[in-house]
């Protein structure tokens, strides 16, 4: 797979209130745009409403949402590659990654 870099401006207030939402998602805020962006592609359309919830996150996703989850945390901390193209063992990545 082949990456590219994506840059577009918004407003400080915006970002700011994105980076924090994505935090409490528990995820970066470049993981919660690649998920928007590849299930926009998929659905052709706008995918899925997230909100943060203090409570247990995932759970309030469906489990396409939660598999896309998981793949960006594990991509991220380096569990599997970028390419890859799907999610094995979650309770493994879960532990992996110290949830």
């Amino acid at each position: 797979m082949t990456t590219v870099s994506i840059s577009f401006k918004a407003d400080k207030n915006i970002k700011t209130e994105l980076d924090r939402i994505a935090k409490e998602i528990g995820i970066s805020t470049s993981a919660l745009l690649n998920i928007l962006i590849k299930r926009t592609v998929v659905e052709n359309g706008i995918p899925f409403d997230v909100k943060a919830y203090e409570t247990n996150y995932l759970d309030r996703f469906d489990e396409e949402t939660q598999t896309e989850i998981i793949k960006e945390l594990a991509i991220e901390k380096g569990l599997i590659p970028d390419d890859s193209t799907s999610v094995n063992d979650v309770e493994k990545y879960f532990k992996d990654m110290g949830y």
